[in-house]
C-alpha cells in the first residue's frame, strides 16, 4: 500500500515492470469497460504495456467452449486479435501480439481498416484509386508484406490476415468478439492538449468485452 494519488502510484509502479494489469469494474447490460479517470490516466500516461481486465471475468472466458458448450480451461485459447496501422506499423505492438499468441498457442488475427480517400484530401503524388477490391487488394498485400518478417520469427504462430473498409475503431469491436485478448497501439509523443489515449485504444477500452493491452510507442 502506498500514499497518493492513485494514478501517479500505478504509473510509478508500471515503470518498474514489464507489464501494468488493471481490472475495471462492470456494468450489467454493456460487454465492455466502464473505465474510470484512474484507468483512463494510467492508460495515457504509462510508459509500459497495460491490460484492461473487465470485471467477472473468468479463466476460461479466454478459451474456446467444450464440445458440450460449456465454459472450460481444457480447450484452447481464443485468437488474440491486433489492431495494425499500416501507416504506422510499430514494431513494438506487433511483436506483443505475436508474443501473447505463441504463449497462449493461439491463432493471431491482424486486422487492418482502410477508409477511401477523398479527392479533396489526395497530395500531388496520391494516387485515388475509385475502385474499392483494388484498394483493398492493395492493403492486403501491403499488410503481407509487414507481416513477414514476424511470420518468420513465430513460424509457429498461426496468423490470419483481415482488411476491411470502415473505421478502425468499429472494426476492432467487431474483431474482438470472442477473442481472448485485443491488442492496440498508442502514440506517446508529445501532444499539444497532454497525453492521450487516442481514438482507436479509448474505443476498445469502452467498448471491447475481452481484454485489452494498449502497447506506448513512439
Amino acid at each position: 500500500q502506498v500514499e497518493g494519488p492513485a494514478t501517479a502510484a500505478l504509473l510509478s509502479a508500471a515503470e518498474q515492470a514489464d507489464l501494468l494489469v488493471l481490472g475495471s469494474r462492470g456494468l450489467s447490460g454493456f460487454t465492455g469497460f466502464l473505465v474510470g479517470s484512474v484507468a483512463l490516466g494510467v492508460v495515457a500516461r504509462a510508459a509500459r504495456p497495460v491490460v484492461l481486465v473487465r470485471a467477472g471475468e473468468e479463466a476460461a472466458d479466454e478459451h474456446l467452449p467444450a464440445a458440450d458448450g460449456t465454459a472450460s480451461t481444457r480447450t484452447g485459447y481464443r485468437d488474440v486479435v491486433l489492431g495494425l496501422d499500416l501507416g504506422d506499423p510499430c514494431d513494438e505492438v506487433i511483436e506483443f501480439a505475436f508474443e501473447a499468441a505463441r504463449l497462449r498457442g493461439a491463432r493471431l488475427r491482424v486486422v487492418h481498416a482502410w477508409q477511401q480517400p477523398s479527392p479533396v484530401g489526395l497530395g500531388p503524388g496520391d494516387i485515388g484509386l475509385v475502385d474499392g477490391p483494388r484498394r483493398a487488394e492493395e492493403w492486403h498485400g501491403f499488410l503481407t508484406a509487414v507481416l513477414q518478417v514476424w511470420r518468420d520469427k513465430y513460424a509457429d504462430v498461426e496468423v490470419l490476415e483481415t482488411v476491411t473498409e470502415g473505421r478502425a475503431q468499429s472494426a476492432l469491436v467487431r474483431a474482438a468478439t470472442g477473442a481472448s485478448l485485443l491488442v492496440v497501439g498508442r502514440r506517446t509523443t508529445a501532444r499539444p492538449a497532454g497525453p492521450r489515449t487516442g481514438p482507436v485504444a479509448h474505443a476498445a477500452i469502452r467498448h471491447v468485452g475481452c481484454p485489452v493491452a494498449v502497447i506506448p510507442h513512439a
